[in-house]
């Protein structure tokens, strides 16, 4: 994994805790950072410029960002995508993060102030991408939220990969509600809830048929859209 970011201490962040971390650790991933600064012009090293036709913010200068591209040593014969992270990309989805996971070398690019000169997205090739329809100071945090998802989905990162084949967006559908101990919990006001009978019955067949018609329910509730989509590609 390479990023080009104007602030390499931000990683790995989040990507150096739980399992993930216990997978950069164990090098079943790895994560170089490039400075943009290093790359950047005049004695400030700026990496940014005013927008043509005016507006307000600053624009990522094309040069930089071509120049901390081509510090990365080229391999050859590997599967590989470049990324920039902006609000105005398609929306990352589980298909996306399942496709990314399998491939051998991930660059992106982290933006930052009012974005990247388009020409650099064009000419070196870099796929524009977005976490949601929001807008953050910079792309770094975004770039944590798509390497969690993809490292998760490599082999050897979970220790239950079974628990990939239920979870929400897996069968495009959200994923059943979970209980735990205590069976019955008294809550502060005093008042009981319990856990639902069928999943303490050691039932299995009924389990399963409880948690799909609760999967279903959710996602025509809260997913309209995603249970739409299923019934579509089921026709």
């Amino acid at each position: 994994m390479k990023i080009l970011t104007a602030y390499p201490e931000m990683f790995p962040g989040s990507l150096e805790h739980s399992v993930i971390g216990k997978a950069l650790k164990e090098n079943i991933f790895k994560i170089d950072t490039i400075n943009l600064h290093e790359f950047g012009i005049d004695d400030r090293m700026s990496i940014d410029d005013e927008p043509f036709g005016g507006g307000p913010g600053m624009v990522l200068r094309p040069d930089v960002v071509e120049k901390a591209l081509k510090s990365i040593p080229e391999q050859h014969n590997i599967e590989s995508k470049k990324i920039y992270l902006t609000p105005s990309g398609t929306i990352l989805n589980q298909e996306k993060l399942r496709n990314l996971s399998k491939l051998e070398k991930i660059t992106i690019l982290c933006g930052r102030f009012e974005g990247v000169d388009q020409r650099a997205i064009d000419v070196l090739g870099f796929e524009e991408v977005s976490i949601g329809d929001y807008v953050l100071a910079g792309g770094e945090i975004a770039a944590q939220v798509l390497l969690e998802g993809c490292i998760r989905l490599i082999p050897g990162v979970l220790g239950h990969p079974e628990s990939l084949l239920e979870e929400s967006f897996s069968n495009n559908l959200l994923e059943y509600p979970h209980y735990t101990r205590p069976q019955v919990w008294v809550d502060s006001l005093g008042n009981k809830h319990d856990v639902p009978e069928v999943l303490t019955s050691g039932h299995h067949s009924n389990i399963k048929k409880w948690r799909l018609n609760k999967s279903i329910e959710k996602t025509k509730n809260i997913r309209p859209d995603m249970y739409i989509n299923k019934e579509q590609k089921q026709d």
